[in-house]
């Protein structure tokens, strides 16, 4: 079988000759609806010609009808596995931006996107099936096909009555984050970026920062990361840049993001890195967000000095040492141990508070084995809403000259009690923006405390050290209230293919508190195959929990 020859071309070769205004657009609205004063333009637009026909793109351009001036302009590039937020568009349209959602591979239900024959590639459902392969070189690849989709978008944008056509700036989220890059670093007239949980490195999907070479393997992955890689493309973005990234996404390397930041040519940047959220972001991100696109995008905001944090070692013990770079009014570190993959840590929270300068703080960072892997970064939350967030750092104790370990035993069988606050628990729901004031501890029976969610599924990552030292016949204990008759439904995603098993347990319901306990035996799989050991259990999920509290969370 003889092998495809790879053809190597920097981003220069592969856009070499294109122009995003060349050839007409040839648009045309469809239709235009329009609720609580915010208008919804369906429009429809040639993007490009092949020999087998035309790219006839669908994209809905939001605004408020009342609006007579010209406005910033935003082209959201949605992730295709979440087309978009209604909830996320109002809030954007409400800022006060004409906000165009571009249905770029096809994947809206009504009126869509669509592609000739020769370009079938880049459609959905099959652009799946091609989005890291690079044989067919790079300008036959979805991510070069959409790019050119969005450069001709922003020319579309441009000739919208309402848009101030110098200030158009886009933002991404997932796949669509991913393809962001790629578009600001091609197009000058992206005034401003946003790229959530899309940092590039597709090709180290499975060569994780901190153990494995970081940098591609192979002729394969070299050819990929040169002609379309995200992460080659943001060498050439030229415009301020905000990267956001939920630490436990599995579509963001929330290592490698911060690499993509150190990558942009303009000195306006910053990090965000939100809690354990899966694919959603919490509210005050969200506001930190739109922070960010009010001083960037709809203003000429100066750049300003980012967070820094380095480990740091004082009488063989190890510390962080942060600088907020001006006054911030809370800073928390994130620490993780012995887990390399970024998805799945467990994540511990502390406070940093020992002040050492004008801004500039140290944390003790516990040390349990001088030879494990030790991996942190801290976000400092400001007055002004904003949040900023350095990189993610690693450390290895024993390279460093640390020699004093913690003594704390860290195998329990307590995962939770009603002292903990919230603990280790984090929520996800279907919402644009997680609240995450619904995630509280509530008072149930006899003064009790425990912890309870009003809208979503309960979630905790466990540790890999509490997972290897579970013993095998162990059982889950939960203690819970719920004032009404209600059926619980309790989750298990094992390790490390996140194959999700299922049990349903029934709360009588009234004012105490009922024990339940689980065995393996009562999780099954779709397919009805039984967990083999809780050992095996990395993330515990909880639905329908809704204003119940839930309290004593045992191994036993």
């Amino acid at each position: 079988m003889l092998r495809m020859e790879i053809k190597f071309l920097t981003p220069t070769e592969v856009w070499e000759g294109f122009d995003a205004h060349k050839a007409p657009l040839e648009a045309s609205i469809i239709s235009a609806q329009t609720q609580d004063n915010i208008v919804c333009s369906q429009q429809i637009f040639t993007a490009d010609t092949t020999k087998e026909g035309r790219v006839r793109v669908f994209c809905k351009i939001f605004y408020d009808g009342r609006w007579q001036d010209k406005r910033p302009a935003l082209l959201v590039l949605p992730s295709f596995d979440n087309p978009y937020s209604r909830e996320a568009i109002r809030y954007l349209v409400e800022e006060g931006y004409v906000t165009c959602v571009l249905d770029y591979c096809g994947t809206l239900v009504d009126t869509h996107t669509s592609y000739p024959s020769d370009l079938s590639f880049a459609s959905f459902p099959s652009c799946k099936q091609h989005l890291d392969d690079i044989l067919g070189g790079a300008r036959n690849t979805p991510w070069f096909v959409w790019s050119k989709v969005a450069r001709r978008a922003i020319s579309l944008l441009e000739e919208q009555s309402l848009v101030a056509t110098d200030r158009i700036g886009v933002i991404g989220f997932g796949i669509g984050a991913q393809l962001s890059w790629q578009v600001s670093g091609t197009d000058n007239r992206v005034r401003a970026l946003v790229a959530a949980n899309g940092g590039g490195y597709r090709w180290a999907t499975d060569n994780p920062k901190f153990l494995g070479k970081d940098i591609p393997d192979g002729d394969e992955q070299l050819a990929y990361s040169t002609g379309v890689g995200a992460e080659t493309y943001a060498k050439f973005v030229n415009c301020p840049t905000l990267a956001i990234a939920t630490r436990d996404s599995i579509a963001c390397d929330v290592d490698r993001i911060g690499d993509m930041l150190d990558l942009v040519k303009c000195k306006t940047k910053q990090l965000i890195i939100s809690d354990s959220c899966g694919q959603q972001f919490t509210k005050s991100v969200g506001n930190a967000c739109i922070c960010w696109l009010r001083k960037y995008l709809a203003s000429d905001g100066e750049a300003q000095v980012m967070p820094t944090m380095k480990f740091d070692t004082t009488d063989g013990r190890l510390y962080v040492r942060v600088n907020s770079a001006r006054g911030a009014k809370s800073r928390r570190l994130y620490i993780s141990y012995g887990e390399p993959i970024s998805k799945e840590r467990y994540w511990t929270t502390l406070d940093i508070k020992q002040k050492v300068g004008e801004h500039e703080y140290v944390c003790d960072v516990p040390v349990y084995d001088k030879n494990e892997l030790i991996v942190a970064y801290a976000t400092f939350d400001y007055d002004d809403g904003d949040i900023i967030s350095t990189k993610v750092i690693d450390v290895i104790p024993a390279k460093h000259d640390v020699t004093a370990t913690d003594s704390a035993i860290r195998k329990s069988s307590i995962i939770y009690d009603g002292s903990m606050g919230i603990g280790a628990f984090s929520a996800k729901s279907d919402s644009a923006l997680l609240d995450e004031n619904s995630l509280k501890v509530k008072e149930g029976p006899f003064g009790i405390k425990g912890i309870s969610l009003d809208l979503g599924v309960l979630s905790l990552c466990r540790s890999i050290h509490e997972m290897k030292t579970l013993p095998r016949s162990a059982s889950l204990h939960i203690d819970a209230y719920s004032a009404t008759a209600r059926t619980l439904e309790v989750s298990v995603l094992s390790y490390p293919d996140l194959k999700r098993y299922t049990a349903h347990t029934n709360l009588t319901g009234g004012e105490f508190w009922q024990k339940l306990l689980f065995e393996c035996s009562d999780f099954k799989s779709e397919e009805g195959k039984t967990l083999s050991a809780f050992g095996n259990a990395k993330v515990i999920e909880i639905m329908s929990v809704d204003g119940a509290i839930l309290n004593n969370f045992l191994w036993i």
